[in-house]
């Protein structure tokens, strides 16, 4: 049986429901006293002393902000962008832009024939969602022009668009804008290389991300025959795709340089396909184009 001798254990009799503490007898001679004791231990030292963790116990998480990834598996996505890029992109025109690697064999896997229609919706170039497969680049993805002469207004004198939606529209429009106009294209790679800060064995949050500091550089030509005139047309475009240094993906990709640069109606005809995106004004929360220079979310926050 059960008795409340001590004062911790009348207070734990208080808990109890009136119908539950008098079930158990009062001490006498027949029911000896059996004492109770309730040790509660803290989980760690820290709540035992009241300590915070690295985030105030009221914060709530921030839905936008990536969970951080080992060295090893930031080390994974790189090296699976970096072979996805290098094996693709001379396909370009025939299978479109590959944005993903099968995750059960390790290939990249084949873009669909989306097509581009004038004034489209950017969510309409959605890719489909499946649990096999492994993007390469980040859902916030940024890409960005200088032309050598600014355009007049409205373009803005960096042409930029941000979202991966957005990013997969502009380049179906490339693809099937220069399939109407050339036959025979294909992409040559000229120079591929990997810019990547050393490692420098600090164990501190702050030493490993300044080691996560990795960039691609892909030089390639782009040749085509015109169809009306069969004159051999010929592109170089030099391109740098920069990894985020918290999840290991493409967040931004800059293009360097285009030679011969484009003439304005193309990028007149890829305002209008993409809905105007060219503009000085803000970007809208679901990703648009501003003049305006913004780290994407993915971004290693500055120290």
């Amino acid at each position: 049986m059960f008795s409340w001798p001590s004062t911790s254990n009348k207070r734990l009799s208080r808990c109890l429901s009136p119908a539950l503490r008098h079930s158990f007898p009062s001490p006498s001679r027949q029911h000896p006293i059996i004492s109770l004791r309730v040790v509660i231990r803290p989980r760690s030292t820290e709540a035992a002393l009241g300590l915070r963790s690295h985030r105030p116990p009221d914060t709530v998480p921030n839905p936008k902000t990536p969970p951080e990834i080992s060295d090893q598996e930031w080390e994974l996505r790189t090296g699976r962008a970096i072979y996805v890029i290098q094996q693709t992109l001379p396909d370009f025109f025939s299978t479109g832009l590959v944005a993903s690697i099968d995750r059960s064999t390790g290939h990249p896997r084949q873009g669909n024939g989306s097509t581009i229609v004038p004034n489209a919706n950017p969510l309409d170039f959605r890719g489909p969602e499946d649990g096999d497969v492994d993007s390469i680049y980040s859902p916030n993805v940024r890409l960005s022009y200088t032309p050598p002469v600014a355009l007049p207004s409205p373009f803005p004198k960096t042409l930029h668009i941000e979202g991966m939606p957005m990013y997969l529209a502009s380049s179906v429009f490339v693809r099937h804008t220069l399939t109407a106009l050339y036959s025979d294209l294909k992409v040559a790679l000229n120079k591929v290389s990997v810019d990547a800060a050393p490692p420098l064995g600090d164990l501190q949050l702050k030493a490993r991300r300044k080691s996560r500091e990795k960039s691609l550089f892909v030089g390639l030509t782009a040749t085509g025959i015109a169809r009306v005139s069969g004159a051999v047309g010929e592109w170089e475009v030099n391109s740098t795709y920069t990894f985020s240094p918290l999840t290991g993906l493409i967040h931004i990709h800059t293009v360097n340089s285009i030679h011969p640069a484009p003439h304005q109606a193309v990028y007149d005809a890829l305002r209008a396909s993409l809905g105007n995106v060219f503009s000085a004004k803000e970007p809208t929360p679901s990703g648009g184009a501003t003049s305006a220079v913004k780290a994407p979310q993915d971004s290693a926050p500055s120290s």
